[in-house]
């Protein structure tokens, strides 16, 4: 007899980013003697990809309005033919369309929110009542770090005691060897004198790349041998070409290296001498966590989630959003101090292993589909 439990996945999006990867990771380390998983996306891009070279089944499902009922129709319909026990949600959008389809299938339904309520410049239509559907019909309510609560309950009116937290995490190894750096640095055209600052987000606006330019500047007139590191999809290139624009005015296009989207993330981390992100927004970026995992002391903007991240003066340092002076100042006392980067780069790792491990996040979940299918 097959007890296994049916789990569907659903997120709105599909490239490359924060949520996407922690979608990709529960998928991949599901207790498959308990647990099948399935996962239902939008588009065939990156997240598609990840599911298929781990063998993850994947339905593909177009949405092509803010509200489609033939999607929901189909949607419903999936969940029917797989026979799922429970589904979760990964964002907003995606925490709609799975909840009613819940109440439908009479299905228990798990939404995470990877954000803020509402991202700072987007407008979204419905809040009222998509917050009023969700919150009356979803199962259970995760948040991805314990500041969003406060914002959840006071514009969302979720009640406070069914919003429970569980980080992300993420795999704390490392097969990197000091000649796999030394490869990758001659591929970039880095010498071993440069000291290399790594930002790893895509370009969108919260991300903060036009106070990273200028923090850039700053420290690059200090430190001559300071290159960075800026990796990330470029969406639709408006944000790159303004870090380049911006690289053309202070001088420093040589010093701005722009990757864009890069599978080897893992390796680049372990190149950087210190992590830095600009955001002036942020939910829980898994970026800061992989960083720290690798060793890496922090510099980051004191928004989000990051305080819970990153403690102040242990293992980085946390400026003000917008503030690119303090960035600069910060990242060059890291440049400068070899003892300090190492110092706080070992504190990083231990407390990323202890706080933020992929097995503490999957505990986590998988219990939440047990008790939710009661």
């Amino acid at each position: 007899m097959n007890d296994k439990m049916n789990i569907l996945q659903y997120i709105e999006t599909s490239g490359p980013g924060g949520a996407e990867t922690v979608l990709v990771n529960i998928a991949r380390h599901m207790d498959r003697s308990r647990f099948n998983p399935y996962v239902v996306l939008h588009k065939s891009r990156w997240v598609h990809q990840q599911l298929e070279a781990i063998g993850v089944p994947t339905r593909i499902i177009p949405c092509g309005r803010s509200w489609d009922i033939g999607f929901l129709y189909r949607f419903v319909k999936t969940c029917r033919e797989l026979k799922i026990n429970v589904i979760h949600a990964h964002l907003f959008g995606a925490g709609l369309y799975a909840s009613l389809a819940g109440v439908i299938l009479r299905v228990p339904v798990i939404v995470t929110f990877h954000n803020e309520l509402l991202l700072p410049g987007r407008r979204e239509r419905f809040l009222r009542l998509k917050n009023f559907l969700i919150r009356h019909l979803a199962s259970r309510l995760i948040l991805v770090a314990d500041f969003m609560k406060d914002d959840y309950v006071s514009r969302g009116k979720y009640p406070a005691g069914r919003l429970q937290t569980i980080y992300n995490g993420i795999e704390c190894t490392s097969n990197e060897t000091p000649s796999d750096v030394a490869v990758l640095r001659k591929e970039l055209g880095l010498s071993e004198s440069d000291l290399v600052v790594g930002h790893v987000a895509n370009f969108r606006p919260p991300k903060g790349h036009r106070y990273l330019a200028e923090a850039a500047a700053k420290v690059c007139a200090e430190i001559p041998n300071a290159k960075f590191l800026l990796v990330g999809e470029f969406g639709d290139g408006s944000i790159k070409s303004e870090v380049e624009m911006l690289a053309g005015q202070f001088g420093i296009q040589d010093k701005l290296l722009m990757l864009g989207f890069r599978s080897d993330v893992g390796r680049l981390l372990n190149l950087i001498d210190v992590f830095v992100l600009s955001s002036i927004s942020e939910g829980h970026p898994l970026s800061v966590v992989e960083a720290m995992a690798a060793g890496k002391p922090v510099v980051a903007t004191n928004v989000g989630g990051l305080p819970e991240i990153v403690d102040q003066g242990e293992t980085g340092y946390l400026v003000e959003p917008g503030d690119s002076s303090t960035l600069a100042e910060k990242l060059c006392l890291l440049l400068r101090n070899s003892d300090l980067r190492e110092r706080m780069g070992h504190r990083s790792r231990e407390l990323a292993r202890r706080r933020f491990s992929l097995e503490t996040m999957m505990t986590g979940y998988e219990k939440l589909y047990q008790e939710a299918s009661r």
